[in-house]
């Protein structure tokens, strides 16, 4: 999905994060394949791998994206992983349907 996603995630009591709610109009919702309930299992995220320091600043490269699982992770540690993506990048969710 491109960013804005257009869905609210929630984390339960056991730690699992699903779906609350899905924006009218939102990218999940256009795309058809996201349901509210449903469980996120996987999600992807950028990671760089260099940083360099020039003069007074650190620049940070070798982006490459990564496939994290979501179970045992914090909702905070998710939520970065999503907003890690940049603009123009695809943000890959994998869900399991829970109805």
């Amino acid at each position: 999905l491109r960013k804005p996603l257009g869905v609210f995630l929630e984390e339960d009591r056991q730690g699992g994060i699903f779906v609350a709610e899905i924006i009218e109009g939102g990218n999940a919702e256009k795309s058809g394949l996201i349901g509210k309930g449903d469980q996120l299992i996987a999600v992807s995220g950028y990671i760089y791998e260099r940083e360099t320091k020039y003069q007074e600043t650190w620049v940070k490269s070798g982006e490459r994206r990564i496939r994290m699982p979501v179970r045992g992770e914090d909702f905070d540690t998710v939520t970065a992983a999503i907003r890690s993506h940049p603009a123009q990048a695809l943000v890959k969710l994998e869900l399991q349907r829970c109805n």
